[in-house]
């Protein structure tokens, strides 16, 4: 957010920052914070930012890489933390319709297996699957 400075008596309009030169090399700069709405909880942990011209730690928590293996249930990343690393969801060569009943569908892939017939003969006792 730029404001109005005056140095030495004169007024500069909407200055977004200020350089001073430092010894020995280099700037200092300023910038106002006043519209920053960070909180250590959205800025990474250990990382350092300034908000409305206080030094912010961050403390979000992070995730490391992991890898996610499909289940009968829900599994959740949960929001608000940061990916330090890959999150891969593991996928099955297996997972086509052939291998799936027809009429039932899992994770999008609907079934079109058909499943044998059974028959018996009721004077030989043989069963016929086919």
């Amino acid at each position: 957010m730029a404001k109005n400075v005056v140095i030495n008596g004169v007024t500069y309009q909407s200055v977004p920052e200020v350089d001073i030169p430092i010894s020995g090399g280099g700037t200092a700069k300023f910038m106002d914070t006043s519209d920053a709405t960070a909180t250590g909880a959205s800025i990474r942990n250990g990382d350092t930012a300034y908000v409305n011209g206080a030094k912010v730690v961050g403390s979000m928590t992070e995730k490391s890489a992991q890898t996610y293996t499909p289940t009968t249930s829900d599994q959740t990343i949960n929001a608000n933390q940061y990916l330090a690393g890959a999150q891969t969801i593991k996928g099955d060569t297996n997972l086509v319709g052939s291998n799936i009943v027809a009429g039932k569908t899992i994770f999008n892939v609907a079934g079109t297996a058909t499943l044998p017939s059974i028959s018996q003969d009721s004077t030989t006792k043989i069963l016929t699957i086919s």
